[in-house]
């Protein structure tokens, strides 16, 4: 079986460009295990993207760009698992010096957290959950939902003052 144009260009543009991309995934990172892992996702966003190179195209700004991201993303999510961590540590740390009371009361603010975010329209719940417990910026969450970032940022501007609102009437 002969493989597709599009399978001989990628092959191509991953000889040409492998090590490069690695080099430059190593000198961001300065980790070898993080560049090897950055330069294969690199290569997977292209082989998702190959429809819209050509042949002859020159693919290494898009590599760059795919790598810079990819960097991006893996920080942000690293520092997002390292401040989750740090604040399940305080609060486990805060729960053991707490008195039950106010165990009791930072549960009865999550549960009904939970039901002031149950209640929100679909589009404006999913804007907030991605937001605030998956940590995704703007554009990421506007992608996501195939919305812009301006939509997503006015949705969570209107779900924070819905939340405050009713959770002020709980708990006055």
């Amino acid at each position: 079986m002969s493989d597709s144009p599009q399978t001989v260009l990628f092959k191509k543009i991953f000889e040409a460009n492998n090590a490069k991309v690695y080099r430059f995934a190593f000198r961001l990172t300065e980790d070898a295990a993080r560049a090897q892992e950055i330069t294969q996702q690199c290569f997977i966003r292209l082989w998702e993207n190959m429809h819209q190179v050509r042949e002859g195209q020159d693919v290494f700004p898009l590599l760059f760009v795919y790598v810079k991201n990819l960097v991006i993303d893996e920080t942000r999510k690293l520092y997002r698992e390292r401040k989750a961590l740090s604040q399940s540590g305080a609060a486990q740390q805060m729960d053991i010096d707490t008195s039950s009371e106010k165990h009791f009361n930072h549960k009865e603010f999550n549960t009904q957290l939970h039901k002031v975010v149950a209640q929100m329209p679909e589009q404006r719940r999913n804007v907030y959950l991605l937001s605030r417990e998956h940590g995704f910026s703007h554009k990421e969450i506007g992608q996501q939902l195939s919305i812009s970032p301006a939509t997503v940022k006015n949705h969570l501007t209107a779900a924070l003052q819905y939340i405050r609102k009713e959770l002020l009437t709980h708990f006055e």
